[in-house]
């Protein structure tokens, strides 16, 4: 498996890891800003910061137009922990897009999942109805499948 972060250096990343990372910011709650870095981490403190530094990418993280290009494209249905479901490539800059984590689907029907997201409250872990286009589903190639 060849896996792609922010440098081209090839970092295999746990699923258990990312959702530990992602944690991390709820246990305790980073503001949101689309212009500072979080202090302690060093990571955008948007929503695209946020899954890049549970993706554990380069600091300061990639933005919502730059996170496509290292994750492939997957149907809804082999969303897993950790994958992402996001409004990004071009044309997504600011608030145009947006990502949020995957955890589980909170429903047998799977209109509805559980995520994580830093948000303009903060970061949060909350269930969202599944969105329509143009949010596709994500998986990071640099992700250990087990």
């Amino acid at each position: 498996m060849t896996a792609v972060t922010h440098d081209a250096n090839p970092v295999l990343i746990t699923r258990d890891e990312i959702m530990a990372r992602a944690r991390t910011w709820v246990a305790a709650p980073r503001r949101y800003s689309q212009v500072d870095n979080d202090p302690v981490s060093g990571y955008r403190l948007d929503c695209s910061g946020y899954v890049s530094m549970a993706w554990r990418l380069d600091r300061p993280g990639l933005t919502t137009v730059e996170l496509p290009d290292y994750c492939e494209v997957i149907d809804k249905d082999e969303l897993r922990q950790g994958d992402a479901v996001m409004n990004g490539g071009p044309g997504t800059d600011g608030d145009a897009g947006h990502v949020m984590l995957f955890d589980a689907w909170a429903d047998a029907g799977r209109t509805s999942f559980w995520t994580y997201e830093q948000v303009s409250v903060g970061t949060v872990r909350r269930v969202r109805p599944f969105p329509d286009l143009p949010y596709r589903s994500y998986r990071p190639r640099a992700v250990a499948d087990e």
